[in-house]
């Protein structure tokens, strides 16, 4: 069996260094949002000169882009975990979405530029790069797995899985855009168990009423 590479030295201090830098960003991010967020800033809140900052980020952007990129795969980690947990897929999905939502309020400054970022690779020319499209899928096949799975179980009613989880992306990030409009931190904690009535009712079999089970 081949023996695995180790890192180098550089490679190391490479990945200490990018780490910093982009928990110094998000510490920018969450005190003062996008408009607050500069190289200038970064770079002084992580300890480096303007200059070294831009090795390791050429712009703004491409910085913006790693924070994007390290909250898509915890999104996708986190949906893995749940899924292999051994609750039932009710109790599952139930976890899931309150993690979305609970995760969405953590992102919020991110989530309308994680959006554009979207739109905009599938806006051009194919064979380019699909950064964020691949990512989405990653959670969209996580969430599919997990419809697929209680519908199997006879928990959820029988559709199309993977339709499934695009609507519930959908909702998830209707109370993202809800969350921007309102303007208030208040809006995932109203938000939630709204969504969660309305997936439910409607993905979970009902039981037989009173009169549907009476003898005749």
């Amino acid at each position: 069996m081949p023996r695995s590479r180790q890192s180098t030295k550089k490679e190391l201090v490479t990945a200490f260094r990018t780490r910093e830098i982009l928990t110094a960003a998000r510490s920018l991010l969450e005190r003062g949002g996008m408009e607050g967020l500069t190289m200038e800033g970064i770079a002084g809140a992580a300890g480096l000169a303007k200059g070294t900052l831009y090795l390791y980020f050429p712009s703004k952007k491409k910085l913006i882009q790693e924070l994007l990129s390290q909250v898509g795969e915890n999104i996708v980690a986190a949906l893995e975990s749940l899924i292999n947990a051994p609750q039932p897929p009710e109790e599952k999905l139930r976890q899931a979405v309150t993690w979305l939502l609970a995760n969405l309020e953590r992102e919020r400054f991110l989530f309308p530029v994680f959006m554009h970022e979207l739109w905009r690779e599938r806006a051009e020319t194919p064979g380019r790069e699909r950064r964020f499209q691949d990512l989405d899928e990653r959670i969209n096949t996580r969430l599919t797995h997990l419809f697929a799975e209680g519908i199997a179980q006879g928990q959820f009613n029988a559709a199309n899985p993977r339709l499934l989880s695009f609507l519930l992306r959908g909702l998830v990030r209707a109370v993202g855009h809800y969350q921007m409009a309102a303007g208030t931190e208040e809006a995932i904690k109203e938000a939630t168990p709204i969504l969660l009535a309305l997936l439910f009712s409607g993905l979970t079999p009902k039981s037989p009423s009173a009169a549907e089970v009476t003898p005749s």
